[in-house]
């Protein structure tokens, strides 16, 4: 955090922009272009438009683009240069693209894509393709997107183009995700990572992609770092508006997270950007975030402030999103303050510009069909006026076929005879290939029949093949049933919880037979010398944990049975008792065993453990990735663990993980889980349950018995995933009281 800021600080330091200083430079650019005659400087004329494109492209696109038509007059009618024209229509394709204005869009990209496949340019006709598949994304047809980018892909990989890589695959990872294949969007853009070289900004637009993408997933220390990785690589590249998309990014993230302080932070700072660097256009979502954060809090008259500069914004640069935003909001607090009638203003002005909304995305559904059906009705035109070229002609040809009529009448009688002859000689030619065919058949026939027995005997093969092949998969199921008997023995029983604990539940639900979560508990008896007799509840502290590993099934179940032993030798064989030492030991043990030093395995596991002290009534915690959460006095309290796991890849010298102290003099709700319960899938839009409403059952719960709390957060579980989705990972969760 501390060398985010520094960053932030020096970039501030560094560059000297200012809006004023840009507008008049835009200003002097249009004196000096008017002053131009064209016709004379053509050449000069379009460079001067080509700044004036950099300058408005974005923020102005409605001046740019008329800017765009006069580039296209100099292009097409004074210096007749169709490469030159073919430039500024992608310019204006893009425009209308980022307009949304999908069916103009559309025209001229498709042009430029054809234009460059006739003249063999295949870097640009391949950016073409990825501009193709952007508007297809946008008209939701993901399919076709994903053809485009597949074959821009495939030339940018050929010329080695990592720019192009990037734009494709972070585009390619957003289909992915949207189709809910979560796992295969991550690997899209972690692929994409490895393949790019020393490129600041390259691998900044990886990062935020994946940051982005982690925050989608409610992981907020992922995205985090990965966003926080994106800052310092726009930093280097000196590209201030992405720091500022980053901004925004993390802003939301803080929100979702309920860290309002950290997240209007951020979003003040991507706001200050914005204003530094003239992209004015995206000052509404930052004055909507900071009216949606005020609104959390209640603050309702800092969030009326802040959403009309968004509405303001959004007004000024026609961006619909924002609008409805700002509207839906300022209808809700109004509604919230009694205000009906402007509650009933801005709900009016939400559903109209929705209704505007979907009236114009029904247009650009069809764009691509109405040009299609346009060319056809031309090529129609074309065809029929070929029609009565030929048709004309033929009657010349009539009109002579006339005057030679009674020559060919006696030519073709005479014609007629020769034919007759060689008909007759053909005939005889053709009795006698008959033959010859009927002798082949004969043939074919009996090499069918031989093909036939050849082929009854491959499928009574195949039979025997499919017998085999069950034998092996049942003796495989039965493998794994009896590798999760010995992982379950394993298991500490509910009695022995019972014995050290007042009231306490498991739920523990692999995803398939054997499972990469486990739960573990021991306890710590004190050193007595070897003449002392040990009594029965002669111990003074307990270990409980709860370990998730790197995958699920056969591979987790292998990383857990070595996670089960470390424990044992770290705690009952070393005697380390001290929570985050026992941490840093089993990720040294792990990374020593899977010898990840020197290859590329990066399996790991995510651990929860906490060591109780009876006697002296505290409970000392330390957490790889994974938190504790406890409830005191109605209260719910969550101590986050470090962002680091056990094992997989260390950047840093040593990993020390850090050990915090609870007071249980008080009666005390201990709640240890894997992530498999937060992350499932279901309700009515298919999203996360997420860990907010994970920790609300168990707060709502916790009076409950134990056993009442495990049976309402498998039923919870149960009515959220429904008929429509499967369990996606495994489930742990461990409570008991003090």
């Amino acid at each position: 955090m501390q060398k985010l800021k520094v960053l932030v600080f020096t970039l501030f330091l560094l560059v000297n922009y200012s809006v004023y200083s840009q507008d008049k430079t835009l200003d002097d650019l249009f004196l000096v272009f008017n002053e131009i005659d064209i016709n004379e400087k053509p050449d000069e004329a379009l460079d001067i438009l080509d700044k004036i494109y950099e300058y408005t492209n974005i923020n102005q696109p409605q001046l740019a683009t008329e800017y765009i038509a006069r580039a296209l007059f100099i292009c097409d009618s004074i210096i007749q240069d169709s490469s030159k024209s073919i430039e500024w229509k992608e310019k204006l394709a893009i425009i209308y693209l980022e307009e949304e204005n999908l069916d103009q869009a559309m025209r001229y990209i498709v042009e430029v894509k054809n234009y460059y496949y006739n003249t063999g340019d295949s870097l640009k006709y391949a950016y073409s393709l990825y501009y193709l598949g952007n508007i297809y994304t946008a008209l939701n047809v993901p399919e076709i997107a994903t053809q485009e980018y597949d074959k821009a892909l495939g030339i940018f990989l050929r010329f080695n183009e990592k720019k192009g890589l990037v734009l494709v695959n972070i585009q390619k990872s957003s289909i992915l995700y949207d189709a809910y294949d979560v796992e295969a969007a991550f690997e899209e853009l972690f692929k994409t990572l490895k393949q790019i070289d020393d490129d600041a900004e390259l691998k900044a637009l990886v990062n935020k992609a994946i940051g982005v993408l982690y925050a989608e997933e409610y992981d907020v220390d992922s995205a985090y770092f990965f966003l926080s990785q994106a800052v310092i690589g726009f930093t280097e590249a000196e590209n201030f508006v992405y720091v500022a998309d980053c901004y925004v990014e993390l802003g939301k993230l803080y929100i979702e997270n309920e860290e309002f302080e950290s997240a209007e932070d951020y979003l003040k700072k991507a706001e200050a950007l914005y204003n530094e660097f003239y992209a004015k256009h995206k000052l509404a979502t930052t004055s909507n975030l900071l009216g949606y954060s005020n609104f959390l809090q209640n603050k309702f008259s800092s969030s009326i402030g802040y959403l009309n500069l968004g509405l303001d914004a959004a007004l000024n640069y026609e961006n619909n999103d924002e609008k409805l935003f700002a509207y839906d909001y300022l209808a809700q607090i109004y509604s919230k303050q009694g205000n009906l009638k402007l509650a009933n203003e801005y709900l009016n002005l939400y559903n109209e510009e929705l209704n505007n909304n979907f009236e114009k995305i029904a247009e650009q559904g069809y764009a691509e069909v109405i040009l299609t059906f346009q060319n056809e009705e031309k090529q129609k035109e074309i065809e029929l006026l070929e029609k009565e070229d030929a048709l004309k002609s033929q009657l010349l040809k009539n009109k002579q076929q006339q005057i030679y009529g009674a020559i060919l009448v006696m030519v073709l009688l005479l014609l007629f005879a020769i034919l007759l002859y060689y008909y007759m000689q053909k005939q005889k030619k053709v009795n006698k290939l008959l033959q010859e065919q009927n002798r082949k058949i004969n043939l074919q026939k009996k090499e069918i029949e031989s093909q036939s027995k050849i082929l009854e005997k491959a499928t009574r093969n195949l039979v025997h093949q499919k017998d085999e092949i069950q034998n092996k998969n049942k003796k495989i199921t039965s493998s794994i049933n009896y590798a999760s008997r010995i992982q379950k023995s394993m298991l500490a029983p509910s009695r022995v919880f019972e014995k050290y604990f007042e009231d306490h539940f498991i739920l523990y639900k692999p995803k398939e037979t054997v499972s990469g979560d486990f739960y573990w508990i021991s306890e710590i008896r004190e050193q007595k010398p070897s003449l002392f007799k040990l009594e029965e509840n002669d111990f003074n502290k307990i270990v409980v944990a709860v370990v998730d590993c790197t995958g699920h099934g056969v591979p987790g179940a292998f990383m857990s049975m070595l996670g089960d032993a470390y424990l044992n030798q770290i705690i009952n064989v070393q005697h380390i008792y001290d929570p985050s030492k026992i941490l840093e030991e089993l990720h040294k043990a792990i990374r020593a065993t899977l010898q990840q030093e020197h290859t590329e395995n990066n399996d790991g596991m995510d651990v929860a453990l906490c060591v109780i002290d009876k006697k002296n009534r505290t409970l000392e915690y330390s957490g790889a990735k994974n938190p504790l959460v406890y409830v005191q006095n109605d209260k719910m309290f969550r101590i986050h663990g470090d962002l680091m796991s056990i094992g997989g890849l260390q950047r840093e010298k040593e990993r020390i993980f850090e050990k915090h102290t609870i007071d249980i003099t008080t009666k005390t709700y201990i709640y240890l889980y894997s992530d498999g319960y937060q992350d499932q899938f279901g309700g009515e839009f298919g999203r996360k349950f997420m860990a907010v409403q994970f920790r609300d059952v168990l707060l709502r719960n916790h009076k409950e018995s134990f056993e009442k709390q495990r049976q309402e957060l498998i039923t919870e579980f149960k009515n959220w995933k429904g008929k429509k989705y499967s369990q996606m990972d495994d489930i742990t969760v461990v409570g008991f009281t003090l």
